[in-house]
């Protein structure tokens, strides 16, 4: 009785198998189950083509086994990176290994307000902590050296390109 069991199993497993590999523009072959009840008088004495394909349904468990296993190989899901992960930001300065000095005061300028002549914060400049001390550091130097005004920009350097956009930071400011 088990045998029967598993022979029907295995048929139906290697159709749903053939089935799912051939696609579904082909028909599906379909198996009569071993344990029908059902028979014609007529169909007493098989024909030699009855038996060929009774010999042919006979499947190796191994062979059903390793069908499966490629099945579900190929319904594994697929190794992609997360697209919702922001892109890491890194400082530009770190970027281009670039070297502050108290004496290079058009870059130091661009660091500075125009109006005001505050140093601008991490949140808008998008350095890191290291170089954001470091500039902080330099720019003291640099306006304790009098190479830069303390109060506001220096004019020559107003129409310099922008390295970041002061009115789009990473997190808002608290005014």
């Amino acid at each position: 009785m088990a045998a029967f069991g598993s022979r029907r199993l295995a048929l139906s497993v290697k159709d749903y198998l053939l089935f799912s590999f051939r696609g579904r523009s082909q028909l599906m072959r379909m198996t009569v189950s071993p344990c029908s009840t059902t028979t014609s008088p007529s169909s007493t004495t098989p024909s030699p083509s009855q038996t060929e394909s009774k010999e042919a349904d006979v499947y190796n468990a191994s062979e059903v086994e390793q069908l499966l296993i490629k099945q579900s190989k190929m319904d594994m899901p697929v190794e992609m990176p997360n697209p919702y992960e922001r892109e890491k930001l890194q400082c530009i300065l770190c970027n281009y290994k670039v070297h502050l000095d108290y004496k290079n005061v058009r870059l130091l300028s661009q660091f500075v307000s125009p109006f005001t002549g505050q140093i601008y914060g991490r949140h808008i400049t998008r350095l890191c902590r290291r170089q954001q001390s470091i500039l902080e550091r330099e720019i003291q130097k640099s306006r304790d050296a009098g190479f830069m005004p303390v109060m506001l920009k220096s004019v020559d350097f107003l129409k310099d390109p922008k390295l970041f956009d002061p009115n789009n930071p990473v997190r808002p400011h608290k005014y």
